[in-house]
């Protein structure tokens, strides 16, 4: 046996034992393995001083292996790597990579930077920035963006302050998408159009409603509730003109939306004459070149009169031997009437068909309405007396005068239309009848709503003036005037002096006798009419343009007229509308108003 002894010329520390001896020749060991979840960390820093500047930069990585902490780490086992990464993390299939870095260069003033950045399936950035420049000044930017591959959207908003007491804000916005985007809102902007609006709720009706109860019910005490279902109600629509806050074409304003009526002054005024004609029955339309219609406070209709183009067209009103019922247009204002009868002339080169007609409630009068005799059996009201002639015809009415009760066998007539017996007893009260084709309904009206006394305070329902007015004449039109008449009825009427407010009642009228005066409502009324229409007046003549802001008048208005120097208020008492085709073919649409001013 050989005994081996080893010198070591030097020691080494931390030897223990046991000791392994390898000699020249012999296989190293194979290196440890480089474990996944382990961790190397490697830092550095660097300080660098010049000038007052101080710069540090920190830098980290993490790799696979044991935590060293060194400015650079190698490993010997093959191959050699040496890996600085700035804060990476790899992972499938996510990518996120973030960075962070801080400077600071001249101290006090700092500068930070810290950028995010997100990377993978969908590709998205956002950047934040903050920077400090020279104190107190700050400025200060955001900016975060959003880049994903199917709907790609960015949004950026930018904030400055460029001083201490000024402060400036930027914010932009933007969608930028492509086809790929499955739902969209659109946002409509402008004047809605016109659309009707219907429905089935209770509709108010005028006059008086009657119920009538088919099943008995126990007899009760106290309040009685009424409860109506829609479900039979017709279903009623109304036109709704479209527009936005301020409408684009204006609605034709109605007598009692805004009062006064009052256009405005212009230099000048822009209009667009219109004349048109259609059958009611089917709503064909008939070609006429010219129109004319006219009525007053002492008439119940209106005179019509029209030129039609062609033979054709004037057959259209009467098809069939039956006069038609039509609609005149004229700038956009309707009128309805019946046809009655049409005359013709001709010469070399022309020939003329003009039809003449009144208004649709000549369907009440003769020929088309018979004639009876009445008289009231039973004791009514004086509305009732209106209603009776009516029934079966199709038409209503609008009693706007005060309302009283007839005794029994007091009112009667002979050989009258409906129309006439309506007609009859308006004038009996002071009255007159005003007929709307359109609603199918006679307005029974006073004939001087105001009287000539209190027509200065009044408020007038259309105000014109000369910038409107194409002609204005006078003539006058005086009666006696009186304050004071006595009327008195007939068998079983009542008997009252009627006088003027204010007045020593010592210049009496003529004496009114009438049927209906029974009542002192009635005396009244009739009395006052005759009253107001004594006295000093004019009769004016005014040319008026038709268009929007100035509707055609209708018989019993008050009308304000401002004439050069001089501002009163008189009352309609007749219009006549024309329109008529000249030779050239220019439209020319007038209203010849007839007003009576009063003078006491």
């Amino acid at each position: 046996m050989i005994a081996v002894v080893v010198r070591f010329t030097r020691s080494g520390p931390g030897v223990v034992s046991p000791v392994t001896i390898r000699f020249e020749g012999d296989e190293p060991p194979p290196p440890l393995p480089i474990a996944a979840p382990n961790i190397t960390m490697a830092m550095v820093s660097r300080f660098s001083r010049g000038a007052g500047h101080l710069g540090r930069f920190t830098k980290k990585a993490w790799q696979s292996g044991d935590i060293t902490n060194s400015v650079k780490v190698r490993w010997s086992s093959n191959p050699a790597t040496i890996k600085l990464v700035h804060t990476i993390w790899n992972a499938n299939p996510d990518l996120v990579t973030q960075q962070q870095l801080m400077r600071w260069a001249v101290w006090p003033l700092v500068t930070e930077q810290q950028k995010t950045n997100w990377g993978g399936w969908q590709l998205k950035a956002t950047q934040h920035l903050t920077s400090w420049a020279v104190w107190p000044v700050v400025g200060r930017q955001l900016q975060a963006t959003w880049l994903p591959t199917i709907k790609a959207q960015r949004y950026q908003q930018k904030s400055r302050w460029q001083h201490t007491a000024i402060t400036e804000q930027l914010t932009s916005l933007f969608y930028n998408y492509n086809p790929d985007l499955t739902q969209g809102y659109k946002l409509p902007y402008g004047p809605r159009p016109p659309s009707y609006i219907c429905s089935k709720d209770a509709w108010p009706t005028k006059g008086v409603v009657k119920v009538r109860f088919h099943t008995p019910g126990a007899p009760t005490s106290g309040v009685i509730t009424v409860r109506f279902s829609n479900e039979h109600n017709p279903l009623i629509c109304e036109l709704d003109i479209g527009g936005g806050l301020i409408p684009p074409l204006p609605d034709l304003p109605t007598i009692d939306t805004t009062k006064p009526i009052t256009p405005p002054r212009r230099r000048s005024y822009i209009m667009r004459p219109e004349l048109r004609c259609y059958r009611v029955s089917d709503n064909t339309e008939i070609n006429i070149v010219g129109a004319s219609w006219s009525i007053s406070r002492s008439q119940w209709g209106a005179t019509i009169s029209l030129q039609c183009g062609s033979k054709g067209d004037k057959d259209l009103l009467f098809a069939d031997g039956i006069e038609q019922e039509f609609k005149l247009v004229i700038n956009g204002f309707e009128f309805y009437g019946l046809a009655e009868s049409f005359n013709y002339s001709g010469a070399f080169g022309s020939n003329s068909y003009t039809v003449e007609a009144r208004s649709s409630a000549a369907i009440l009068a003769s020929p088309h309405a018979p004639a009876r005799s009445y008289s009231n059996p039973t004791a009514k009201g004086i509305a009732a007396l209106i209603s009776d002639e009516l029934i079966g015809t199709g038409w209503g009415y609008d009693f706007e005068m005060n309302q009283f009760n007839v005794p029994a066998g007091v009112f009667s007539y002979a050989n009258k239309t409906p129309i006439e017996a309506i007609a009859q007893i308006a004038a009996a009260i002071g009255g007159m009848v005003y007929p709307d084709g359109e609603t199918k309904t006679l307005h029974i009206r006073p004939q001087w709503p105001v009287t000539p006394w209190a027509i200065a305070l009044a408020t007038p329902d259309v105000a014109v003036h000369d910038d409107v007015i194409q002609a204005l004449s006078s003539s006058p039109a005086s009666t006696p005037l009186y304050n004071a008449v006595f009327v008195r009825g007939e068998q079983q009427g009542l008997s009252a002096k009627v006088k003027r407010t204010g007045s020593a009642g010592d210049n009496v009228a003529a004496d009114i006798v009438g049927p209906l005066m029974v009542d002192s409502l009635a005396l009244r009324q009739r009395g006052t009419a005759e009253l107001a229409n004594s006295g000093r007046k004019d009769a004016l003549q005014l040319n008026l343009v038709i268009m929007d802001l100035l509707p055609p008048l209708i018989p019993g208005q008050v009308l304000g007229i401002t004439w050069q120097t001089e501002t009163y208020k008189a009352l309609v008492d007749s219009i006549a509308i024309t329109a008529q085709t000249g030779q050239n073919g220019t439209l020319t649409v007038r209203q010849n108003v007839g007003v009576l001013r009063s003078y006491e």
